[in-house]
């Protein structure tokens, strides 16, 4: 679907110039000159992780990258996570709104920020009808908003200058250097209370940044008035040096979430950050990323029920074969005892279906040879039982893979394949259902 210089597709969605491409997924046909710039971006090394050729180099396709790209030429691509429903020209447009709305609750919840879900109702509608990339921009300048109203922090900073009064401390060298000729100055170090900050600075450099990318009218108003409140604070010079200076702790709270976003747009800090020819920002997130993200959440919400276990995310590597291979499973969770009651890893697959076809699709056999692994990695050596541990595998739900699915290895240990349906867990954003979840069984 193309509005003005947006394009929208989905993941495994089709590019073409020549004739609308047929898919499933979510689609778009655009002019030649840009498709011509993005054949030249997949034809890159970092290209080839994004876009793809398909049907015979006659389009291209997204691959499991979800976010958004520019073009040089002014192009905004910007590709959703698949939604289960199925394409159609009436359910398309309210396809888009909720599949934006999907990436956006998942961005927060990887990067802990707050709920998407508190944004007043006028924003949430106008938020439902821009592309990603303006609604990465508005919810950064909701956090700039949020800090000028708490004030903007100032503090001691360092100087150096040559003076007509004694101020700080004298640098002897530098000053037989300068003012040897001019005995009325002194070239002192000081420090001087100012706005002048690293986080200020990072997040004036931004606001200067989003000038020149943004095109949407509310958040260009905005960023014009967020600049008029940092007009005597100057932009950063140093992106990394200013980072590492940033403080944490009290009074900077406000400050926080802001300079997450600083992070993504000033160094480009989203997992994946592609750039090209022809290409002037991007920012992209593997979807697996979010997924594993959005399960994590799940599962904490999940064992609130039962506050005596925990859940650990990418708990660190352990020995499979020692001195060679490690695994790490994407989640533990624990009892207070610290023993571990179930093993669970978590897969962005769309089961039965894949880009060309919907012939249905086996699952992968490297998935439950990894969960098999896991259970004598992690079983309580002590315990005397042969399948003490539960395993889980976790999928996107599809119409192919719509409920709860139990399989036994050859030793009679079950692994429960658990399909969840992303939109309607977050539509409550919080409300937490456990109708397939591995506590039912073991409470």
């Amino acid at each position: 679907m193309q509005t003005d210089n947006t394009v929208t597709i989905s993941e495994f969605g089709l590019i073409g110039w020549d004739e609308e491409p047929a898919s499933k997924f979510l689609s778009a046909k655009i002019d030649k000159a840009h498709y011509l710039e993005l054949e030249e971006f997949a034809k890159s090394d970092a290209g080839k992780e994004v876009l793809q050729f398909a049907r015979n180099g006659k389009f291209l396709q997204a691959r499991s990258y979800v976010g958004t790209i520019q073009t040089k030429s002014g192009l905004t691509l910007e590709i959703l996570p698949k939604t289960v429903a199925k394409d159609s020209e009436t359910l398309r447009e309210v396809e888009i709104k909720t599949s934006r709305e999907i990436f956006m609750q998942l961005l927060h919840l990887l990067h802990k920020l707050p709920s998407y879900k508190q944004i007043d109702s006028v924003n949430l509608e106008r938020l439902k009808n821009i592309s990603i990339f303006e609604i990465y921009i508005f919810m950064f300048l909701k956090e700039v908003e949020l800090i000028i109203k708490r004030g903007i922090k100032s503090d001691y900073i360092e100087q150096e200058g040559n003076l007509f009064y004694m101020k700080g401390k004298l640098l002897i060298n530098e000053q037989i250097r300068r003012n040897t000729v001019h005995e009325e100055r002194f070239y002192m170090a000081y420090d001087e209370y100012s706005q002048n900050r690293a986080e200020n600075k990072l997040i004036k450099s931004t606001l200067l940044l989003l000038t020149n990318l943004s095109t949407d009218f509310t958040n260009k108003r905005l960023i014009r008035q967020h600049l008029e409140h940092m007009h005597q604070i100057q932009p950063s010079t140093n992106y990394d040096k200013d980072f590492r200076s940033c403080k944490k702790g009290r009074g900077m709270e406000h400050y926080y979430h802001a300079m997450i976003w600083a992070k993504v747009f000033l160094k480009k800090e989203s997992f994946s950050s592609f750039s090209g020819d022809t290409i002037a920002f991007s920012i992209l997130y593997p979807m697996e990323k979010l997924f594993e993200a959005f399960v994590e959440w799940w599962l904490v919400n999940l064992v609130k029920k039962c506050p005596s276990y925990q859940v650990q995310a990418q708990n660190g590597e352990t020995n499979f074969v020692q001195g060679l291979f490690g695994v790490r499973p994407d989640y533990l969770i624990k009892n207070n005892n610290d023993k571990v009651l179930c093993v669970a890893d978590a897969k962005w697959k769309l089961i039965g279906s894949n880009t060309e076809s919907s012939e249905k699709l086996s699952f992968s056999q490297a998935d439950f040879y990894q969960l098999f692994a896991y259970k004598h990695i992690f079983s309580d050596k002590k315990d005397n039982q042969q399948n003490n541990i539960a395993l889980r595998l976790y999928y996107p739900k599809t119409e192919y893979l719509a409920t709860s699915q139990v399989f036994k290895y050859f030793d009679g240990q079950k692994l429960i394949v658990v399909p969840l349906d992303i939109k309607e867990e977050l539509k409550n954003y919080g409300v937490l259902t456990a109708r397939y979840a591995w506590l039912d069984e073991n409470l």
